[in-house]
């Protein structure tokens, strides 16, 4: 009933009418644009991609020119792992909008899954730049990924420390630190940020695996197997899981 009802009230809104039986002001092609767009990205953020690639079809349909269609239809794509289609779809966007900080950072974001590391850090320099970023967080950490992936450890700390200084514990930045700080071999530091972390996102499978690692290296194995046990619990079929399966059976016969 819950159901009928919801698409109901989207069909309403969707044809909206004027008491008068005059098209409402809000019937037009970008209006219906939004509220595909807005039905697309919810069954993006609930793990269905090709539903939502569906919805922002008719969204683009509705109005070519809505630049917010094109950039969820590129998460969209790269959910799916068709890189060629969202990297077209994220261009088009842009050349909607071009100044989008949003977009930028989401193709930057893309940019970098590919390997295409010098790329994304222009473009994220440009989202991360911009005053009226509502989030540039996202962008620094984005942007220290980037430079990583060029072997410029240095620039990717002080993009670290941008975002922090941004959003002070924000969760994904310290995640990256406490990775590096891992690489260095400074585990007391990487624990340290790896708890502050798990604080906020306690079935975080990555920073799960992580732990355990640095809790296996200073003896501590039986703490090292919950923190892999909690990673695969929280999930299972994901790289992150299934490197804590194999770590748990590397480490079946050990204890304190």
């Amino acid at each position: 009933m819950k159901r009928f009802l919801s698409i109901s009230v989207f069909l309403l809104l969707l044809n909206g009418c004027a008491s008068d039986g005059q098209p409402a002001a809000e019937n037009t092609p970008q209006h219906k644009a939004d509220i595909y767009t807005s039905l697309g990205t919810a069954y993006l953020e609930n793990g269905h991609p090709r539903e939502a690639v569906r919805e922002l079809q008719a969204a683009i349909a509705a109005d070519n020119g809505y630049p917010q269609a094109y950039n969820v239809m590129g998460l969209a794509y790269q959910q799916l792992n068709q890189p060629e289609l969202a990297r077209r779809t994220f261009r088009q966007a842009l050349s909607l909008d071009p100044k989008n900080p949003e977009i930028l950072n989401n193709y930057g974001a893309f940019l970098i899954g590919n390997g295409d590391y010098s790329e994304a850090v222009r473009i994220l320099k440009k989202a991360a730049a911009d005053p009226l970023y509502g989030t540039p967080q996202f962008a620094w950490t984005n942007l220290a990924r980037a430079y990583l992936g060029l072997k410029q450890p240095q620039a990717a700390r002080q993009a670290i420390a941008q975002a922090l200084a941004l959003l002070p514990n924000y969760a994904p930045a310290l995640q990256l630190l406490a990775e590096m700080e891992y690489q260095d071999g400074n585990l007391p530091d990487a624990f340290s940020h790896l708890q502050v972390v798990l604080a906020q996102q306690s079935n975080n499978a990555d920073a799960l695996v992580l732990a355990g690692r640095i809790a296996a290296q200073q003896g501590q194995v039986g703490e090292a197997r919950a923190f892999w046990k909690r990673s695969v619990d929280a999930a299972p079929y994901s790289v992150a899981g299934k490197a804590a399966q194999h770590l748990l059976m590397q480490y079946s016969g050990g204890g304190q």
